[in-house]
């Protein structure tokens, strides 16, 4: 059968078709499926939060007009204390009578107050006591500390007998040295005073200083957060207070909610830009002061569980998806394996065809794969048998040449050597001989990678003799070990090379006796050794550019030795708290230190 070019829809393996039927079968019912359950989730979801929030909104309206009324409330006892009314009406005849009279008035209003706790001052101006009698202050002082002054207070008493109603402020409502715009904290409810009978003249003005925290205490039980805000805007949009408190404000949206509440001063659900974000509003006014309560649910937090319930269905498709994918192609496998080890085998010249599942004997394609592979593997064995043939003449021409160099000859040439200088007398010629031998038959240790923490030690002090013959008396030798870490089993050849370099350049140049030390002790779960010499030390520069390199933070191949820098890689095999580090003061002495893991030998 032939297929046009330019069909590109065209798919001709076998798993093609398995997966364009999975596709099929899987992708487009289970995205209608996310698609029609995350459009009812967010109606149901979003919903209900959107009706929580209005409830919110509504309690902390119902709230603050309760908290309110009872304010009026309180202010209407005040005022209509007839102890109160008759001493505001009558002139003191002096200053001890008019102190008098003040102390009065602050027990009645404190015994009103004492529930309050947001009334933190309070402040009755009766006019005509002039400068000094007209002001009958609370424990506070409305302006902290400093009283309106007499035109002050007239004009503010003038005001309230034309707008004859109680006036609320953001600040304080008097001019002086403190700014209003400054007073952030504190409202500030004022109340004309009247008489209770006889011709009901004013009389008056009564003040109260409120604590705006705890005034609107009662909102914190919702629970206010950044992504669920509650703002009080005055008349003009400006805000007067806010939950939480460090909540950032969007003066476009509360001067737009100001405009929009003198048309309609109550809406329950609406949609604005805050910040930024797209935010549910809804606002209604408080009693009694031509202020808004304002409430605002950040719409991530509002479709956070319809989204949630989103991505949760989207992973529920992606898993189905990819079940049914891994279950097709493993079916489609059952079809095209047989077809593939097929092609696999023709297509080798070694008969060495990738690892496949065997031929089924029942299947036709199977059949003749088996009879092919049995022919490959005919070949094989051939192949094998003449492999392995040339392989053993290899190996027998490796051990002639390994018989050359075997360790026994070294030794035995060592011990003949050791025992013609026995003969002639020369016993430290011997002694070095000997030390000589042994540090060859440890450094070889039988093959072994590891050996015991004694015999290495003993391995670097017989190189230490053999140096010792060279440079006289001017090395000497001390080992140190904790007895309990002899055992162990560290690298082979890790002291030898630390020790060559304390030699070559701690004695080098000195005419005096240098001395070496090793100590060894088990700590923190692993070992240190440390190897110290009293030699020239290493110069501060030097010492850095050493540090440097063993820690890779810099590539310089003349910075130190291939002795130092082998033993640093192979203990940082073991992890990066092993290692080799450096110290040393120039002119005194150079350590250095090997962190080694601990292995016990097995016994």
């Amino acid at each position: 059968m032939k297929i046009r070019r330019g069909n590109v829809w065209k798919i001709r393996t076998i798993r093609g078709k398995f997966l364009m039927l999975t596709l099929l079968l899987t992708v487009v019912p289970m995205f209608v499926l996310t698609f029609t359950f995350h459009r009812i989730a967010v109606h149901s979801l979003v919903g209900k939060a959107e009706e929580r929030a209005t409830q919110s909104r509504q309690m902390s309206e119902s709230f603050l007009n309760r908290t309110i009324a009872d304010l009026h409330d309180l202010t209407n006892a005040i005022l209509g204390n007839p102890e109160v009314q008759m001493i505001l009406q009558l002139r003191p005849s002096d200053d001890y009578e008019f102190l008098r009279n003040v102390d009065r008035v602050n027990k009645i209003i404190r015994a009103q107050t004492q529930t309050k706790s947001y009334i933190i001052s309070t402040l009755i101006y009766a006019p005509g006591g002039g400068e000094h009698q007209s002001f009958y202050q609370g424990n506070d002082s409305i302006r902290f500390g400093g009283l309106p002054t007499e035109l002050e207070a007239r004009i503010y008493y003038d005001q309230l007998r034309s707008d004859n109603r109680i006036m609320w402020h953001n600040g304080s409502p008097f001019q002086g040295p403190l700014d209003p715009s400054d007073d952030n904290e504190h409202l500030y409810v004022g109340k004309l005073l009247r008489q209770t009978e006889g011709n009901y003249k004013d009389i008056g003005f009564l003040m109260l200083e409120i604590e705006k925290v705890h005034f609107f205490s009662g909102i914190s039980v919702l629970n206010p957060n950044e992504k669920e805000q509650f703002w009080i805007v005055d008349s003009g949009g400006n805000p007067v207070y806010q939950m939480p408190e460090d909540a950032k404000a969007d003066n476009r949206a509360l001067r737009k909610v100001a405009i929009e509440a003198k048309a309609s001063p109550t809406k329950d659900k609406g949609w604005t830009s805050w910040n930024g974000k797209r935010t549910m509003v809804s606002y209604a006014p408080l009693a009694a002061n031509r202020w808004t309560l304002l409430h605002l649910a950040d719409a991530d937090a509002l479709f956070k569980d319809a989204n949630q319930i989103g991505r949760w269905t989207m992973e529920i498709f992606l898993v189905v998806f990819v079940i049914g994918w891994i279950v097709t192609y493993r079916v489609s496998d059952t079809i095209r394996r047989p077809l593939r080890r097929l092609r696999s085998l023709m297509g080798t010249t070694t008969g060495k065809a990738q690892v496949l599942p065997p031929f089924d004997p029942l299947d036709e394609v199977g059949q003749i794969g088996d009879r092919f592979e049995r022919m490959m593997r005919e070949n094989q064995e051939l192949h094998d048998r003449v492999y392995e043939a040339l392989l053993s003449r290899k190996e027998a021409e490796f051990r002639a040449l390994q018989a050359q160099i075997n360790p026994h000859f070294l030794y035995n040439t060592l011990e003949s050597l050791n025992g013609l200088a026995l003969t002639n007398g020369q016993n430290e010629m011997s002694e070095v001989i000997g030390a000589l031998g042994k540090f060859f038959r440890i450094a070889l240790s039988q093959g072994s990678e590891e050996i015991r923490v004694a015999n290495e030690a003993e391995h670097a002090g017989a190189y230490v003799r053999v140096q010792q013959f060279r440079f006289k008396d001017r090395l000497e030798w001390i080992s140190e070990i904790d007895e309990d870490i002899l055992h162990c089993r560290v690298p082979k050849l890790i002291f030898q090379p630390i020790v060559e370099n304390a030699i070559y350049h701690g004695a080098k140049r000195r005419k005096d006796i240098v001395y070496l030390m090793l100590t060894g002790v088990r700590e923190k779960g692993r070992l240190r050794f440390s190897i110290s010499d009293d030699g020239n030390g290493i110069p501060g520069q030097r010492l850095d550019v050493i540090r440097r390199t063993l820690d890779g933070q810099q590539e310089d191949v003349d910075a130190i030795g291939f002795g130092l820098r082998n033993v640093h890689k192979r203990l940082r095999h073991y992890g990066s708290e092993y290692g080799v580090h450096i110290a040393s003061e120039l002119g005194k002495y150079t350590t250095i230190t090997l962190y080694v893991p601990i292995h016990e030998e097995q016994f």
